[in-house]
């Protein structure tokens, strides 16, 4: 009966040392087969190159953030000079002024005063329109100068109208204020008008 067997390298070397070894001859040990290591792939060109375009401009530096302004450090330096500048120009131009007798000084505002004529009618022919006026002047309120002289103007049928005048503080006084209480007079008064009003 024959056996057919394959060997490799190994297993022949592995076998000859075994069948030796009963007859004192040295047995001899197949030296293991060293194994081919994959080979490394190695840097591009490429690579090393955008490697040393970066580095010349410099990439990994970190960009300046603006400040609440979007102004960056620079920009925010040249502006405060800029105002600097200003101030200084502004503050020559003050002191040439006063040497130079060019300050205005500021003016109290004027007082807005107002002349107001009145037309009072009575009720009756008969109503003492003198009488009426004494009690209209006796109404005081600051910033209101009653007039001292008074018209007794012919309306019709024997009636005659009171025209007088007062002056105002126009930041004062109402006129409504000065109407309103004339014509609560009811047992003399029928009606006041404002004639005109002009500044004074």
């Amino acid at each position: 009966m024959s056996t057919d067997l394959s060997f490799d390298e190994l297993s022949v070397a592995l076998s000859y040392a075994f069948f030796n070894a009963g007859d004192g001859a040295p047995v001899v040990t197949a030296a293991p087969v060293a194994k081919k290591e994959a080979p490394k792939p190695a840097a591009t060109k490429k690579a090393a190159v955008d490697d040393d375009f970066d580095d010349m401009f410099g990439d990994d530096d970190e960009e300046e953030e603006p400040n609440e302004y979007g102004e960056t450090a620079a920009d925010a330096a040249a502006t405060k000079a800029r105002q600097e500048r200003m101030a200084q120009a502004l503050k020559l131009k003050k002191e040439a002024d006063e040497k130079a007798g060019k300050v205005k000084k500021n003016k109290e505002k004027a007082v807005e005063k107002s002349l107001v004529v009145l037309e009072v009618k009575p009720w009756e022919a008969d109503c003492d329109l003198h009488m009426v006026f004494n009690e209209i002047i006796k109404f005081e309120l600051e910033g209101l100068v009653w007039g001292q002289a008074h018209e007794l103007v012919p309306v019709a049928y024997g009636i005659k109208k009171l025209v007088m005048q007062c002056v105002i503080v126009d930041s004062l006084v109402l006129m409504d204020d000065v109407t309103d209480n004339i014509e609560g007079m009811e047992e003399w008064v029928q009606s006041v008008q404002v004639t005109a009003m002009t500044k004074v």
